[in-house]
């Protein structure tokens, strides 16, 4: 068994978050990329090439008139809801798979898979409320969205592994978070800025396959190889991220391991 490091000092460290999400991919390198694949990157694509189908990716391309504004409403409303469910799953999964690999056991592609799809329904509701209310605190002057997003920093993770609903998915990761969050901002922006800097390599790399004979087809290989790369690696650190914060934060405030994976993930 491959040997997952275990911190017991009483302090938050955000290079142990990156530490633990790392060792966990090194540990569990084929499921981790595999959720993150065929859970997260691949059905996205597969929306934006069903979308760009019907002239909603690049509408510059469809003759005027064919598409009606209501048609057009629905259905980024329906793509936008389908994506929120998506990414809550693949999160989920790599929850399970990433908490499991902290305590030194291998999850399997399905075991992770079963476990989001067991909490799917209340997944699906947390990640809309949150959704909507870190947009409305970002309109109301940005601080509060700020607030609540490192308040509920971990509460997808609270809720697969705690199991006790929304509302204490929401609490759990409120008191967890708390005495920390100005070190969780720190950690969102360390990931904006390596997202940042790997849509600027997708970019250039997408610039450099870019021709006038296929500027019309809106989506080329190129772009759907760029987004299945680019998504996959961004789905596989925020994936591993989010619980390892969540782990570093549960041993910070209360020390331990999570133990008995067999009965939580039952």
């Amino acid at each position: 068994m491959a040997s997952v490091p275990a911190f017991e000092d009483r302090s938050m460290s955000i290079g142990r978050v990156f530490q633990r999400a790392f060792s966990a991919i090194g540990f569990n390198p084929v499921v981790i990329l595999g959720l993150a694949l065929v859970v997260g990157s691949l059905p996205g694509l597969l929306m934006t090439y069903l979308l760009a189908q019907v002239g909603l990716v690049t509408p510059g391309t469809t003759p005027a008139g064919t598409i009606n504004p209501s048609g057009f409403m629905g259905a980024i409303f329906f793509s936008s809801i389908l994506g929120l469910i998506v990414a809550s799953i693949v999160q989920a999964a790599l929850t399970r798979a990433t908490v499991s690999a902290s305590e030194g056991v291998r999850a399997s592609f399905g075991e992770s898979l079963a476990t989001a799809l067991r909490v799917v329904l209340p997944l699906i509701g947390l990640t809309i409320l949150f959704s909507i209310a870190i947009g409305v605190g970002f309109v109301l002057l940005v601080v509060p969205g700020i607030i609540l997003l490192t308040m509920w920093a971990v509460a997808i993770p609270a809720l697969v592994i705690e199991r006790d609903g929304i509302g204490g998915a929401f609490r759990r990761s409120a008191e967890l978070t708390n005495g920390a969050r100005w070190k969780i901002f720190g950690l969102f922006l360390v990931l904006l800025v390596i997202y940042w800097l790997l849509s600027i390599v997708a970019g250039l790399v997408g610039l450099g396959m870019y021709s006038a004979a296929n500027a019309a087809a809106g989506l080329t290989v190129g772009n759907m190889i760029g987004s299945v790369i680019l998504g996959t690696i961004f789905n596989t650190i925020w994936g591993t991220i989010q619980p390892s914060l969540y782990v570093e934060l549960r041993q910070w405030k209360e020390g331990g391991s999570i133990e008995n994976l067999q009965e939580v993930f039952a």
